[in-house]
């Protein structure tokens, strides 16, 4: 049904695209559309927009062609194209028209002109096309004409073309209307409820033992639809005022249901009631995490606690921590097991017993500074380095009262230092590399006069030297290059002084 119902919507696109099928020219080769439809073009170009449209049978003269495109000229509107010669079969040498015919009309309409919707077919019985001449000759019936049917689905006025193709290969067309009218029922009523009307809230809604008749205008007998049959057909349409539906769970209060029959006028409705569900059982699925506690002051955590909540309506769902209200009172905890925490959801509890215990240090946890990487003589800042105790409960609370040792800023290679907190330690590596020290301009492992030399230039602006290599010429550690820091490193390389101080070159956190 569907099928046809496209194919007849398809249809009457088409007649409605072409509005009144042309006469076409009787010179020139004849040849028939043998597609669907054939585009009209104002080139031999496939790309160019369609200036008209042939149909399937439509005959066509040929009067030239080029690059497999055939030209014709519309006798009926002298509209002249092009049209891709694939989409055409050759019929032959044009036929003498024999007939003088000027145009076609309906003479006698159908029988029948009125249709219910989606119920009845068109019907050309008693249809009595004629066609009229232009040389004198009397109006006669014509046959062989073809209809273009358009979907009788739908109410409204109908319009039926008809096409003709007289001998001679020229096409004529004409038309009528019919009316399609809706299916003539008087009403809908409602023979029985369903079963269940009444529901609590979260049940899902059941049409079982609904049954609903028409009534016709026309003396047709009524007709009678129990539940299986409503949701099966495609006429009928269940939706509650709030979208409710079949099989759809309802939420508290009241609802109306209604049952509309193809049209929005035709609707039956009937109300249905859902109470407010009641918590039957509340149980402990999963515990908390950890069933000790090590604090008087605030409630025990329950992550990890699950509950299942039961109800009359056969609903079951899962309670989680944040949707119970907890009573306890922690200042009263005793060390040990008994200490009692009531957990409540929806007017029902579980209780669950705690250990209170002392959160005693389990340990201690560095967070070492990102550069741990050092150059002999270079500060070793470790002011973002961070000591915390950690506990038995999990917590961990940074410390500054706590004391270091293990590290020689005088000694190059990999060291490892220590930070202790009463019996608890942890330890972590320092590296300090002998590169860039203290005079060791070039970079080179030593202090040599050439370092002396370039930061002589450094100082009288011959040169620049910036990073580390300015940290190695600033002997004095004065924040700036000049002819003393020369002298320095000079002094420096021919060992009449050592340049590299290491006091207080540990920075730690205050």
């Amino acid at each position: 049904m569907t099928i046809k119902k496209a194919l007849s919507a398809l249809l009457c696109l088409i007649i409605c695209a072409g509005l009144v099928l042309p006469a076409f020219a009787d010179d020139g080769l004849r040849y028939t559309v043998n597609v669907p439809f054939a585009n009209v073009l104002p080139g031999p170009d496939a790309e160019r927009d369609p200036i008209w449209t042939l149909y399937e049978g439509d005959a066509v003269y040929v009067t030239k062609t080029e690059n497999n495109f055939g030209f014709i000229t519309l006798r009926s509107n002298g509209v002249s194209g092009w049209v891709y010669m694939p989409l055409l079969v050759f019929s032959g040498a044009p036929a003498e028209n024999t007939e003088s015919i000027a145009g076609i009309y309906v003479k006698d309409m159908p029988s029948k002109t009125v249709y219910i919707e989606g119920e009845e077919s068109f019907s050309a019985d008693g249809l009595k096309v004629f066609a009229e001449y232009s040389d004198g000759k009397p109006d006669a019936e014509i046959n062989g004409c073809r209809l273009y049917v358009p979907d009788f689905s739908a109410h409204g006025k109908k319009t039926v073309y008809v096409s003709y193709t007289a001998p001679g290969g020229a096409v004529f067309q004409t038309s009528f209307s019919v009316e399609v009218v809706k299916v003539p029922l008087d009403n809908m009523t409602l023979v029985s409820l369903p079963d269940k009307t009444h529901y609590i809230e979260g049940e899902k809604l059941d049409l079982t033992g609904i049954e609903i008749k028409l009534s016709y205008l026309d003396g047709r007998p009524d007709e009678t639809y129990n539940a299986e049959q409503l949701l099966e057909n495609g006429d009928f349409t269940i939706l509650g005022c709030h979208s409710e539906k079949q099989g759809k769970a309802l939420y508290y209060g009241r609802h109306t249901i209604n049952i509309y029959y193809k049209y929005s006028e035709i609707v039956c409705s009937f109300g249905v009631e859902a109470v407010k569900k009641t918590l039957l059982s509340l149980e402990l699925v999963t515990p908390p995490d950890s069933l000790v506690t090590y604090s008087s002051l605030s409630a025990p955590d329950l992550e990890g606690m699950t509950l299942r909540a039961v109800y009359d309506n056969g609903e079951e769902t899962t309670v989680y921590p944040r949707d119970c209200d907890v009573e306890c009172d922690p200042s009263k905890f005793v060390l040990g097991t008994g200490n009692k925490v009531k957990v409540s959801f929806e007017g029902m509890s579980v209780t669950l017993d705690f250990t209170f215990a002392i959160d005693e240090v389990t340990g201690l946890k560095i967070v070492t500074p990102k550069v741990l990487n050092f150059i002999l003589g270079e500060k070793i800042d470790l002011s973002q380095l961070k000591v915390y105790i950690t506990k038995q409960s999990g917590a961990e609370t940074e410390i500054k009262n706590y004391s270091f040792r293990g590290l020689d800023p005088s000694v190059s290679g990999t060291q490892t230092a220590q930070v202790t907190y009463g019996e608890f330690s942890a330890v972590f590596n320092v590296n300090i590399t002998p590169y860039y020290q203290k005079g060791d301009v070039d970079g080179r492992g030593d202090v040599t006069a050439a370092d002396a030399r370039a930061a002589l230039r450094a100082a009288v602006k011959l040169s620049s030297l910036t990073g580390k290599a300015f940290d190695a010429a600033d002997a004095d550690r004065d924040g700036e290059i000049t002819a003393s820091d020369a002298r320095i490193i000079l002094r420096a390389a021919v060992k009449l002084e050592d340049i590299i101080s290491f006091d207080g070159l540990i920075i730690l956190p205050k």
